[in-house]
């Protein structure tokens, strides 16, 4: 079944502000009642199909409705209006209908399970040389932007001269080699000289100004062109210009969905390509932008092959466990991860700040018994609870849980909700589980937040640990994992050190150098075109399709 991409609804009758009486319809054949000016949103013609054919044009200064109309001399415009307003609701709630097909269609293929659509190719773009707008209007310190008569979704946009003349990114303002400023806003007057003569929309659809007397150009003319595409970017997203990125759908798992991608050749690379092979790399650390989890093979079995694993995406992080650490087990440990008893999933350092991005852990040694590696997709968890207890992962987006770290004269702290959700959607994105590092819930606690935090954690983590959501593994010396610590938790299972040694070597990356890995893997998927808006309607859209995969899964 192909549905529409867009359902235009009827525009429900209603009186203009400033009606005094309610006008009658009379058993004329054909009558037109007029009324009072429209508001301005309904300058256009709308067709609305009743069952008398009636026909609401909205023109210049009065609003009329033409006939004709087959109703007694009593009948009042009210009546009808309120019969309009029924057929209005019938058809939302037929589009909802429609709408709610159409996201099920979007969310599978053919009924099976959809779990990493859409992908980035498939992404509607903004075009830079689209026809966003039609004029361009001066006022004391704006720049008004009229949308184009073809640009449905376009809106009035409002510019400061200030925020154009500091955005202009020609090669004497933005230096073609380092891509740096070569300016300081301060440079700049509070309102750039400009004409009304010397703004216009030129027919590609951008903006381009000529400023007067400008400070940058030692008190010459200067030019200003900035496309409609980058305008719209930079308009919506209020980033800044490097940070613009559309999100990447990730692909949530459990057990099985996540051994299926392993057994398909998926989430996991060679050594060799990770380091020399370009395709091969960006080929894997976009599934991994995904999945969150994946292993090298492969791996030289010595101490600083972690560091070139890392170094392929960017800088290490340093925290007070040096730049890299190992996993072994040894007495009076100053962590539990360095001790041979099991050990629950969680996620590293969530008392530091910034918490790591990235870990990586490079099997050196796993000759003993037992040892297994567990792991868990933290967000697939949240939007399970989400779908089954609403209320008890509204408790952990809401409250606040205590980490710390004060042993050996390293002091940290720090607060975190159990699950951050975007404020927008309500969709999960990141989660803080720790157990062992978690301290106390402020006593004085008269809504008994820990009681009730204590009851849908109980339920968070039982999803985390059911069996069909943990992928095991027992690494073999040569392997290497990289998980991503705001989303994936690991564990491992309890080994026996007189049957021999399990030895990793782990070291993390921070967030922001994960991010900027993640903006060039997005360029290059890109191929040059102009990056989608990053808007809530896009999050909320496929949060809404990681959402159903969720709920099919379970199915």
């Amino acid at each position: 079944m192909t549905l529409p991409a867009r359902i235009s609804l009827p525009v429900a009758l209603r009186p203009a502000r400033g009606a005094l009486t309610t006008p009658r319809v009379c058993a004329t054949p054909s009558r037109t009642l007029t009324f009072p000016a429209a508001q301005p949103h309904f300058a256009r013609r709308f067709h609305v199909s009743t069952n008398t054919k009636q026909r609401l044009r909205l023109t210049g200064n009065q609003s009329q409705l033409t006939g004709p109309f087959n109703t007694s001399p009593t009948l009042k415009a009210t009546e009808n209006e309120t019969a309009l307003r029924k057929e209005v609701e019938d058809l939302k709630e037929l589009v909802a209908k429609l709408q709610e097909e159409r996201e099920q269609l979007v969310a599978t293929k053919g009924g099976i399970p959809n779990t990493i659509e859409p992908t980035l190719g498939e992404r509607e773009y903004i075009s830079q040389d689209a026809p966003l707008f039609s004029d361009a209007r001066l006022d004391a310190q704006w720049v008004k932007l009229i949308p184009a008569p073809e640009a449905e979704d376009a809106k009035l946009m409002i510019l400061s001269r200030l925020w154009l003349r500091d955005s202009c990114n020609c090669p004497k303002c933005l230096d073609p080699d380092s891509g740096q400023k070569t300016f300081s806003t301060t440079d700049l007057p509070e309102v750039p000289a400009t004409s009304r003569d010397n703004v216009r929309v030129r027919s590609d659809g951008s903006l381009e100004i000529i400023w007067e007397n400008d400070p940058i150009s030692n008190g010459e003319s200067h030019r200003t062109v900035l496309s409609a595409g980058e305008l719209n970017l930079l308009y919506h997203n209020n980033n800044p210009r490097i940070q613009l990125q559309p999100p990447i759908p990730r692909t949530l798992w459990d057990n099985a969905s996540y051994a299926d991608l392993v057994r398909s050749g998926a989430c996991h690379i060679d050594y060799n390509d990770w380091r020399n092979n370009d395709e091969a790399f960006w080929t894997a650390f976009e599934q991994f932008t995904k999945t969150g989890l994946i292993f090298l093979k492969n791996v030289p079995q010595e101490e600083h092959s972690v560091i070139n694993i890392a170094n392929r995406i960017g800088p290490l992080q340093y925290t007070f466990y040096g730049w890299t650490w190992d996993v072994k087990s040894k007495p009076r440990a100053e962590n539990v991860a360095y001790t041979n008893v099991f050990l629950g999933l969680h996620q590293d350092l969530m008392y530091h700040d910034p918490i790591p991005r990235l870990q990586l852990l490079h099997c050196l040694a796993n000759s003993c018994e037992g040892g297994e590696s567990l792991f868990s997709d933290g967000v697939h968890a949240a939007l399970q609870l989400l779908n089954t207890d609403p209320e008890a992962y509204d408790i952990l987006t809401k409250t606040d849980v205590h980490f710390g770290y004060d042993k050996g004269g390293h002091h940290y702290y720090a607060t975190r909700k159990t699950i951050e959700a975007d404020p927008n959607t309500g969709a999960p994105f990141i989660t803080h589980w720790a157990p062992p590092f978690q301290t106390s819930f402020p006593a004085k606690d008269k809504n008994n937040r820990l009681r009730r935090w204590r009851d849908a954690a109980e339920k968070f983590q039982r999803l985390l640990e059911k069996e069909e959501n943990m992928y095991e593994v027992k690494m073999k010396p040569g392997e290497c994992v990289i998980f991503d610590n705001s989303r994936v938790l690991h564990g491992r299972r309890e080994f026996e050190t007189s049957t021999g040694s399990r030895w990793l070597k782990g070291t993390y990356i921070t967030p922001q150098v994960y991010r900027a890995k993640e903006t060039e893997l997005v360029r290059r998927l890109n191929k040059g075109k102009p990056w989608p808006v990053d808007s809530t309607e896009e999050r909320a859209r496929i949060w809404q399709l990681e959402r159903d995969m969720v709920k099919q899964r379970k199915k």
